[in-house]
């Protein structure tokens, strides 16, 4: 079970000001990069405060969350023994079905 945040003053204060959208993104400012006001962790702050006191994030200038990317599903790799074990027992099972041709050839 969470416990209840207590938040700082100045994150609060944050709480009833409309930011620009430059304060939560990087800016490409006169051939330099400018980093954002709130980092990705404040944002984050930011925004569970928003959730526990009511307030729309969208509503003070945070940008709306990203989406979580799916997965890629990969079967596992697995070991090489076991990756070959189906070749390897089709070639034990045509060996056995030659071997008799084998021995009749090999005793004349």
């Amino acid at each position: 079970m969470a416990t209840a945040r207590k938040f700082s003053d100045a994150v609060l204060k944050h709480l009833q000001t409309q930011h620009a959208e430059s304060s939560f993104t990087a800016t490409f400012v006169n051939g330099y990069w400018r980093s954002p006001r709130f980092s990705l962790r404040r944002q984050a702050e930011l925004r569970k405060a928003c959730v526990m006191h009511g307030v729309d994030p969208v509503s003070i200038g945070l940008p709306e969350p990203a989406p979580h990317k799916v997965m890629q599903k990969k079967p596992p790799k697995g070991h090489k023994q076991q990756r070959e074990y189906q070749a390897k027992q089709e070639k034990i099972q045509k060996n056995m079905r030659e071997m008799p041709a084998k021995i009749r050839d090999w005793k004349q």
